[in-house]
């Protein structure tokens, strides 16, 4: 499965359709019980829990009923929404639903007519209205195919078998794109490629190698950023992470680092190798470069060129925003022994039915 493009809205959701709910009943209630529903969290969550009770009530029937025993102040509330009502309502949140769909085509590069077929999942993908404004967006019904609220779960499950060497699965590959635009940075400024600042551009396939050539005689830094925050979902760190190499002190003025930076099949990013290149009977270019992998590995003596110095550098590595080594290994620690207290449950129950079973047929013996 080749997957050209991606398309969100991070801040759009089944909650949103809940939420107009909510704020429709508690202006009801407001008015005709005199209650102030938004101001008790208890009552709050009862009348959340009931809106989301009348949205998938909606999904099948024309009109839905909201009712709470003593929701608030020993009242007892009541309400009824039809389903065109709480469509106009959730006007708004239905044109942000096709807004990361026309993105997506637009990245793509193909045009609606080249689609075979749309397929909705998603458990808010029930609401009638969402499947019609995205019938009317790519021109043909989608397809339901699929358990809609079980998908990511098998999906889930199916990689991980995939990527498990316990589990034999059929071959499958899935070629993802990278979502968002990686560029890297040095105390100098931004690392250039062709004309912009992005390394790893939005739209490429995963996984992804880059090979820059850096002209530096002692250690640097180099740092890890999306190039566009409007390509992130809303709060999201444009910053990845940081790469230290070195220490080294280059015997050359014209020495360079040769830097391999993989973006690997799971989108994550990493500084394969550094390597000090020093050679002095070469020109070097005082500009930062980047080149492409295939060359890398050519052996310098069947171009007829002086032999040069390679001496493999240092990397510490600093991701933003995850866990550490000993946060990693404490996390494997407690997984296993929460494993081994499964273990130890399923035994204690298998040894306990066991006995009852050994109980129970004694007795039987002795009662004949």
């Amino acid at each position: 499965m080749k997957v050209l493009s991606h398309g969100f809205d991070a801040d759009l959701g089944g909650r949103d359709f809940d939420e107009v709910l909510f704020e429709h009943f508690a202006e009801e209630f407001r008015d005709r019980y005199k209650i102030d529903v938004v101001g008790n969290v208890k009552a709050s969550m009862r009348l959340r829990a009931a809106c989301e009770k009348a949205k998938k009530v909606l999904s099948a029937n024309a009109e839905a009923v909201v009712n709470i025993e003593c929701l608030m102040e020993e009242k007892d509330v009541r309400g009824m929404i039809r389903r065109e009502d709480f469509e106009k309502l959730c006007a708004e949140l239905l044109e942000r639903v096709v807004e990361p769909c026309r993105r997506a085509m637009a990245d793509s590069g193909i045009g609606l007519d080249k689609l075979q077929s749309v397929e909705l999942v998603g458990s808010g993908s029930r609401v009638p209205a969402i499947a019609r404004v995205l019938a009317g967006f790519f021109r043909r019904e989608p397809s339901r195919t699929i358990n809609v609220s079980e998908c990511v779960a098998r999906g889930c499950a199916l990689q991980c078998a995939m990527l498990s060497p316990t589990f034999r699965v059929r071959e499958y590959e899935v070629q993802d794109v990278i979502p968002a635009s990686i560029g890297f940075c040095t105390n100098e400024g931004p690392i250039s490629a062709l004309t912009s600042n992005t390394l790893f551009r939005r739209g490429q396939p995963l996984p992804s190698v880059k090979i820059i050539t850096l002209h530096r005689t002692s250690g640097f830094t180099l740092d890890a950023f999306y190039v566009d925050e409007n390509e992130l979902p809303p709060g999201t760190s444009t910053q990845i992470g940081s790469f230290e190499i070195g220490p080294f002190q280059a015997h050359s003025e014209k020495s360079k680092v040769k830097v391999k930076i993989r973006l690997n099949l799971h989108g994550l990013i990493s500084v394969e190798s550094a390597v000090l290149i020093d050679d002095d009977q070469r020109d070097a270019n005082s500009a930062d470069s980047m080149e492409l992998d295939s060359n890398d590995n050519m052996d310098h003596k069947s171009r007829n060129e002086p032999p040069m110095h390679r001496q493999d550098l240092q990397i510490v590595e600093s991701i933003y925003g995850v866990m550490s080594k000993q946060e990693l290994l404490e996390a494997q620690e407690q997984e296993q022994q929460l494993a081994y207290q499964d273990k130890l449950v399923e035994r204690t129950k298998e040894r306990k039915n066991a006995l009852e079973s050994y109980v129970y047929d004694t007795r039987n013996k002795v009662a004949v």
